[in-house]
């Protein structure tokens, strides 16, 4: 079986993209390989809904665990919006260009586009495109794809944030802080006008409906006191 490594931004939480591209993965020829972290609930639920094997992976240094995927993982799914930074996504990316390894970026902001980092056939879906991925050989000492050439990197370079410990921080003026927030501001903007929207005020409506029970009531009454008025002028 072939395997797919997956990993997604650390606040992801677009559980139906992940699932129509889980149900787009044949289970009889791929296996899942996800990471032990706060994301992997979403995976393990878009899985079994596909019945797909999901293998989970850990070990008391997250990169460690990347390089360990990166020698057994025929092409990476990678659910990024590009908006988070020193993240796992960020590790997986470097390293599948640093090692030649094939991946897959699906982002909510391209939905109909993938960005594949290989040379793919643009008029096929993205399942027969997953279906054309050759089997990693390890062993093939012929293999010119330079999978059998992952070396080890040394985690021990990378601190919490998946910075190298000696890496020197971007210093941030005044006017990038200003467009960092622009940029924010039209991401948050874009998803208020992509979100479900009701139509109709939730507030005004239970307004609505309670003067309507007011009024219904008012007029029971009403009618009680009509029909009392009625019988004692009878008599």
């Amino acid at each position: 079986m072939k395997n797919i490594g997956i990993v997604c931004d650390t606040m992801w939480d677009n559980y139906i993209l992940i699932n129509n591209k889980f149900k787009k993965i044949n289970s009889e020829h791929y296996r899942i390989n996800a990471i032990y972290g706060k994301t992997l609930d979403i995976f393990n639920v878009c899985a079994s809904n596909n019945h797909l094997t999901l293998i989970r992976h850990y070990s008391d240094n997250l990169c460690k665990t990347i390089y360990n995927l990166l020698k057994i993982c025929d092409i990476w799914l990678i659910f990024t919006n590009n908006i988070e930074y020193n993240t796992q996504t960020r590790l997986v990316i470097e390293k599948c260009e640093e090692y030649n390894i094939k991946y897959i970026i699906i982002s909510e902001y391209s939905r109909n586009v993938d960005y594949y980092s290989y040379d793919n056939d643009k008029n096929l879906s993205f399942k027969k495109n997953l279906e054309n991925i050759r089997k990693t050989e390890y062993n093939d000492n012929n293999n010119d794809n330079n999978d059998n050439n992952i070396l080890e990197f040394d985690y021990k370079e990378y601190n919490g944030n998946f910075n190298r410990i000696g890496f020197v921080p971007l210093n941030i003026t005044a006017d990038i802080r200003t467009k960092l927030r622009e940029s924010y501001g039209t991401i948050s903007q874009y998803k208020k006008e992509r979100s479900i929207k009701l139509l109709y005020d939730k507030d005004e409506f239970k307004r609505e409906k309670q003067v309507k029970k007011t009024i219904k009531e008012i007029t029971q009454l009403d009618f009680t006191k009509n029909r009392l008025n009625y019988y004692k002028n009878l008599k």
